[in-house]
């Protein structure tokens, strides 16, 4: 695995040289639900162009192969943007795969030159993942597959021993890069059954820098998981350096999913507006641009009039200023580069953090503090 990797490094260096490399996002599953540091998720159907080496020393060819693909290695000679993450298929002779972008589907995906690739689609199904960063090897793969192991066994959920190594921001991210294991799950267990059934939704709000945002929601009761990212923009994709430059139009906000059945949208948006200052535009505190604006983000009318009607009310209840916080209609949430997931959580020691964020966390669950886990 770790030849992979370091071979994987010096292809596509080579590569570089010779055309660029586009990665495109692609919003692959939904999560169910959180467990300690697992997640279980729902995958949508994907499709995928992979190669299986035949040997330990055809690996070095699996990247080479895939990677020819899709810079027009087909039948049609059409490039084809790289989705993240790069699959490893432990449990099939280290089968590399590469998803192809939403847009495609097995009809007009095109053909490949080389016989060698396989061009499948897999259904949708239930993985669940435990993440990790920097480079990958053996060792720290066989590590958290015991961890996962041994996390499912504790919840009595059974896995069908297919565990995959997914490697995220390849070859673009050098250092803290994210990786996951995951691993399908049986679908037998009534909690999970409930769980893909039941009543998650997602709202995207933005309070300024979306650190803050994620630690203010991350131990919300009835929240599931939260996401930085960016939405409100109008480009595709947008990185968080053309974002911060105030390019992009793009606010800073964090992907909430929570279960209705445990918390209800009103709820969700007291924290949202009482955590932070609605009435500062373009700002929070030192924080200062477009992207650290205000900002809810509803998905349809009923979502709307519910954040109006609160807003209304706290108008008049509580801020001697007027809100500033833009409502607009939900349209794509791009999510942000690997090392701003978590943060606060990861790196609650740095300056930012305890100036800034652990103050906010405070305040939160101490005003707050029906809304949060003991």
């Amino acid at each position: 695995m770790k030849t992979i990797l370091i071979t994987v490094v010096g292809i596509i260096t080579l590569l570089f040289a010779i055309k660029p490399f586009k990665e495109t996002k692609s919003n692959q599953y939904t999560v169910i639900q959180k467990i300690g540091n697992i997640e279980i998720r729902e995958y949508k159907k994907l499709i995928y162009v992979s190669y299986i080496p035949k040997n330990i020393k055809d690996r070095d060819n699996s990247f080479r192969n895939v990677a020819g693909y899709i810079f027009g290695g087909n039948k049609t000679e059409e490039k084809i943007e790289m989705t993240s993450p790069v699959v490893i298929k432990l449990h099939n002779k280290n089968e590399m795969a590469f998803i192809m972008p939403d847009e495609y589907t097995l009809q007009n995906l095109p053909k490949a030159k080389n016989n060698k690739l396989l061009i499948y689609e897999e259904p949708s199904n239930l993985k669940a993942s435990i993440a990790y960063s920097g480079y990958s090897n053996k060792e720290k793969e066989q590590n958290h597959i015991n961890k996962l192991k041994k996390a499912l066994q504790q919840y009595n959920i059974a896995h069908k021993d297919d565990f995959e190594v997914l490697i995220y921001n390849s070859p673009y991210q050098f250092l803290n890069r994210r990786n996951e294991i995951v691993v399908s799950i049986e679908d037998k267990n009534k909690k999970m059954t409930e769980l893909k059934n039941n009543n998650l939704k997602t709202i995207h709000l933005g309070g300024g820098c979306f650190w803050c945002t994620e630690a203010i929601f991350e131990d919300v009761i009835g929240v599931v998981n939260v996401k930085s990212g960016f939405a409100g923009g109008k480009i595709k994709n947008p990185s968080y350096r053309e974002v911060t430059q105030g390019i992009t139009e793009h606010a800073e906000v964090c992907e909430i999913q929570y279960n209705t059945k445990q918390i209800q949208l009103e709820d969700i948006i007291k924290i949202f507006f009482l955590s932070h200052d609605p009435t500062t535009l373009n700002r929070q505190g030192n924080d200062i641009g477009t992207h650290y604006r205000s900002i809810v983000l509803y998905n349809n009318e009923e979502e709307r009039k519910i954040i109006i009607k609160y807003m209304d009310q706290i108008n008049k209840e509580i801020f001697d200023n007027k809100i500033v916080t833009e409502v607009k209609q939900f349209n794509t949430f791009y999510e942000a580069e690997a090392y701003h997931q978590n943060y606060y959580k990861e790196n609650s020691s740095a300056g930012y953090c305890t100036a800034v964020i652990t103050p906010k966390v405070l305040k939160a669950k101490k005003e707050l503090s029906t809304f949060y886990k003991k």
